[in-house]
């Protein structure tokens, strides 16, 4: 009898030794896995340590372009009390830090239901919007309402440039 109990003590501290080692193993697998897990979700960007020559922000001077810093808010199209010309209700923001636009030439494209070009309107909208700015433009008339056009593009295709002071 006290041979059965020395060997199920023996048993039993064999299968506690197997417990903690398989513990172990668990633990540095998750160890291992959650280290891997933060490195490859760490950026790997570094910052440069600043300095006195870094501090300083860097301007940049580039070319004005109206296209890319004029952005349409929103555009909708109406039609006048007598239903034949279009009437359009924009709103317009300078996305640019450099440069105040200033009358800004426009595009409207009426299209088809296949996508294909009806008709197009351009004109000139009289406004000043310095860097920054968003503006509603008053509601402007552009164009003849045509009933077989499905839909319209309102873009932008220009403007006058002033660097801003």
């Amino acid at each position: 009898m006290f041979e059965e109990l020395q060997q199920e003590e023996k048993e039993l501290k064999e299968m506690r030794r197997k417990q903690i080692w398989m513990s172990g193993i668990i633990v540095l697998a998750l160890v291992v896995v959650g280290g891997a897990v933060f490195l490859l979700t760490k950026p790997f960007a570094k910052k440069a340590p600043a300095t006195a020559e870094t501090s300083a922000p860097a301007v940049k001077e580039t070319a004005p372009d109206p296209v890319r810093d004029l952005q349409v808010v929103r555009a909708v199209m109406g039609k006048d009390v007598s239903g034949v010309r279009v009437m359009w209700s924009v709103l317009l923001r300078n996305k640019s830090s450099a440069y105040t636009y200033s009358d800004v030439q426009y595009e409207a494209r009426f299209l088809r239901p296949d996508g294909s070009v009806l008709a197009v309107s351009r004109g000139t909208i009289p406004c000043n919007l310095a860097p920054g700015d968003e503006e509603k433009i008053p509601d402007f008339m552009g164009g003849i309402y045509d009933a077989s056009a499905s839909t319209y593009n309102f873009v932008l295709v220009g403007a006058k440039a002033t660097p801003a002071q």
